[in-house]
């Protein structure tokens, strides 16, 4: 190992400028990846591609369409009704059809529509049939010798009878449409005999599509599955000027639903990113002005920047996207870049003060800090790379390049850094040491009093990380992404307000699968697993398929008929069958709408839903829809969280022992950190953070960073115990040089931590408060905890080695 870090620190020495050459080349060529990046927010992100809910998502999507877009149409000075504005509508529907992205558009106008056609037909079939059976009456009776008065009387008893059986068959149907005239659109009377019932209410078909009663209307538009989040803002827009074009004088629109939420979240995550980029760099380059006092202090900032640039590019290159975990990176690596290299700056001051000259200087600081940094990266990665058993592709996404980046960040700065000394100070000899700084001076005083007082100390520590443990389970937990997305954004509180007319905006939905779905025992089978979902969970507020169909005509009863239910599905508007018959009729969808729930509760009642579901031999069932994989994936984030942290400890400390090859210098690292952990919980009880999809993984990235504060305090002790240093003093040389270095780094990755804090997202503010609150609990427990536990461990070894009590 000192041979390979001899050899580089030869290399530095000897060839700075190649070594800075190749690099900004190489950054050239790597940083190209960065325009592949792409921001995806869709499925792909949030469920692993083998599962069989993204399966059957896939092929629900493809034969029924994705995510719902609406527009709410309000009567304000005019009317839903009349005949300029449905024929407004409908052209506007026609239009809205002709957009790419849009799969089906459907709203009351194509039921009236429907009803026009189906009333003209079931007119003339009924004139037609009148005609014949009068004819061949009268036809009758004249060969049977009967007299023009008695004709007359058959024509009118045929008639009567013919009438009759018309309204037995078609009921309360007929009668409306006798008194409704002649069928057409610019019918008042006609339009209101389908809109509304004999009471004057909306039909129960047409409450979910004219809410109120009539003094609203929605037009549902399905997106066809597989459409980017990324285009979905310009989805919105493109509907946006066709319902300006439409000129619905009288009638104010609202367009909400889904895709407009997330083309919302993909707009303000762009910009977020941009925020938190500045922010991060101007308050680290304010941190290192005032407490790093050294030779050009802002030296590590530049130098980072272009290990995120590689770390951005490879990530281009790997194919991992942006998405609403993996922006938090970016602040995240500029702090604990920034971080590795105010170490390696660190050392290098501290060597040229000692009054070694600038290439000893460098071949001593990179011989003794390329090591203990690399181990303490080591340690990092490990605690990251336990992110990659989250079932949740952007969690796995998250520790593959926060892993990806601490390495690139140490590499290159550890190179790059040591170069710019080299090429910087030439030959520059310093003959006299500096008295040491006012940081120094602090951490010494700390020192020498965690020395005299470490069990009380560690006691105390224990205490609070025990009742901060005893919190955990009190924590709340967010996973509702509506609650965890911008508050303030203007489509959010759109929604909400369309919510208060129409009611629930989400859907719980089922594909159903046979030979024939349409076939009677198949339909039979569908009507009674919704009516008992709907009787068995009063969370649920209506079920929309094709029994809804098949039983409007039937008084409410699937026909026992089969021609009657396939007659039932052909009057069914060809906007409304494609969203829940597949062409083949071999598949069909089955939708539940519920109210404004979080995904937790969404996830226990789909789970009740789908628990015990037996299903006749032929028929199969399952959850599939983009709602389904939110609450499948937005659990799975937040479950096993303590399995992951447990993982990441039993990987750290595995890792450590391969490395040191002694238990206790393995568990130096890690029990400290484990205590933070306790304390990260209790802080977050007290400030009533919530956990949500991001707040899940603090746990590896408090052990990736936390290890790696305590790793270097552990290495600098270690040096100096082997200097021939006595305990007592080599715990204060250890905290007065290397806390200096982990002061600024540590404060310096707060800062980067903080921009999440200015976020737009309630998750990555969240996330922002927790991370800078347990980077600075990490940062005590390196300088206070592990010094105290080594003064307690090591007093025996110091007594062994000394014959002297430490006092």
């Amino acid at each position: 190992m000192n041979k390979l870090f001899q050899r580089i620190a030869d290399a530095v020495n000897s060839k700075p400028k190649q070594i800075i050459m190749w690099i900004l080349i190489a950054t050239i060529l790597v940083g190209f990846g960065a325009s592949k990046i792409k921001v995806d927010l869709g499925q792909e992100t949030m469920i692993a591609h083998n599962d069989p809910i993204y399966k059957a998502t896939e092929e629900y999507q493809d034969k029924f369409g994705s995510d719902t877009l609406f527009i709410l149409l309000s009567e304000k000075d005019g009317s839903l009704l009349t005949e300029s504005t449905i024929q407004k509508i409908s052209v506007l529907q026609e239009e809205l059809k002709d957009i790419d992205e849009i799969q089906t558009s459907f709203s009351y106008v194509n039921l009236l529509e429907n009803s026009v056609s189906e009333a003209i037909m079931m007119k003339k079939t009924a004139e037609e049939g009148l005609e014949n059976d009068v004819s061949k009456a009268v036809k009758e009776a004249a060969e049977k010798g009967a007299s023009p008065l008695e004709q007359q009387e058959t024509a009118k008893r045929v008639q009567g009878k013919y009438l009759s059986e018309l309204k037995e068959k078609y009921g309360t149907q007929f009668e409306e449409m006798q008194k409704a005239g002649e069928p057409g659109l610019n019918n008042s009377a006609f339009i209101q005999s389908v809109i509304f019932n004999q009471n004057g209410d909306i039909r129960d078909e047409l409450t979910k599509l004219m809410p109120q009663n009539g003094e609203h209307a929605m037009i549902t538009m399905k997106i066809k599955g597989g459409i980017p989040y990324s285009e979905l803002p310009a989805l919105v827009k493109k509907v946006e000027n066709n319902v300006s074009e439409a000129s619905l004088e009288g009638i104010e629109t609202k367009i909400s639903g889904t895709p407009k939420i997330y083309g919302a979240i993909y707009n303000s995550m762009i910009s977020d990113m941009s925020l938190m980029l500045g922010l991060s760099i101007v308050l680290m380059a304010i941190i290192l002005f005032v407490i790093f006092p050294v030779k050009w202090r802002l030296l590590s900032l530049p130098v980072v920047l272009i290990s995120l640039v590689w770390t951005i590019g490879i990530m281009g290159y790997l194919g991992v996207p942006m998405s609403m975990v993996t922006m938090a990176i970016l602040p995240i690596l500029i702090g604990l870049g920034t971080d590795f290299a105010i170490q390696f700056h660190n050392r290098y001051d501290e060597e040229l003060k000692a009054g070694k000259h600038v290439k000893q200087a460098i071949s001593e600081s990179i011989r003794k800090m390329g090591p203990s940094v690399g181990i303490a990266v080591f340690s990092m990665t490990l605690g990251f790379i336990t992110l990659l058993i989250s079932k949740v592709p952007m969690i796995q996404h998250f520790g593959i390049m926060l892993s990806v980046g601490v390495i690139v960040s140490y590499s290159l700065s550890f190179v790059l850094m040591f170069a710019i000394f080299k090429l910087r100070d030439k030959e520059h000899v310093s003959h006299k040491t500096v008295a040491p700084s006012k940081v120094e001076h602090l951490m010494s005083k700390v020192a020498g009093r965690v020395i005299k007082r470490p069990i009380i100390i560690i006691v105390t520590g224990l205490l609070l990380a025990a009742a901060g443990f005893s919190m955990d389970h009190s924590l709340k937990i967010e996973t509702n992404m509506e609650n965890l997305m911008p508050q303030d954004a203007p489509e959010l509180k759109e929604l909400d307000s369309i919510r208060e007319i129409v009611g629930g905006t989400n859907e719980l939905t089922f594909m159903i699968k046979a030979d024939d779905v349409t076939k009677t025992e198949v339909v039979e089978w569908m009507d009674s697993f919704q009516e008992n979902q709907l009787e068995n969970h009063p969370e649920l507020e209506e079920g929309t398929s094709i029994v809804n169909a098949v039983k409007q005509g039937n008084n409410g009863e699937v026909p026992a008929e089969q021609a009657n239910i396939d007659m039932s599905l052909k009057r069914i508007p060809s906007e409304l069958k494609e969203n829940i018959l597949s062409e083949d009729g071999k598949a069909a969808s089955m939708s539940f709408s519920i109210g404004d729930m979080g995904m937790k509760e969404q996830k226990l009642l789909l789970d009740e839903m789908t628990k015990n579901i037996e299903t006749p031999e032929g028929i199969s069932i399952v959850p599939a829809g983009s709602q389904i994989i939110n609450i499948e994936s937005v659990g799975s984030m937040t479950e096993n969280r303590h399995f992951s942290t447990l993982v990441g400890v039993a990987a750290i400390i595995a890792g450590l022992l391969a490395v040191y090859r002694s238990i206790k210098m393995s568990l130096y690292p890690v029990i400290p950190i484990l205590l933070v952990i306790g304390w990260s919980s209790g802080v977050m009880y007290l400030l009533n953070v919530e956990i949500n999809p991001l707040t899940a993984v603090l746990g590896s990235l408090v052990l990736g960073i936390g290890s790696e504060f305590t790793i270097l305090v552990m290495e600098r002790y270690q040096e100096e115990r082997e200097k021939g240093l006595n305990r007592d003093a080599a715990l204060v040389k250890a905290l007065s040089k290397t806390g200096r270095a982990i002061t600024a780094s540590g404060l310096t990755v707060i800062a980067g931590f903080s921009t999440l804090m200015f976020s737009d997202f309630v998750m990555l503010r969240s996330f922002g408060i927790t991370t800078v609150l347990d980077t600075l609990l990490c940062l005590i427990s390196a300088l206070i905890i592990l010094p105290a536990i080594i003064a307690i461990t090591d007093r025996k070894k110091e007594e062994i080695n000394t014959g002297v009590k430490s006092e």
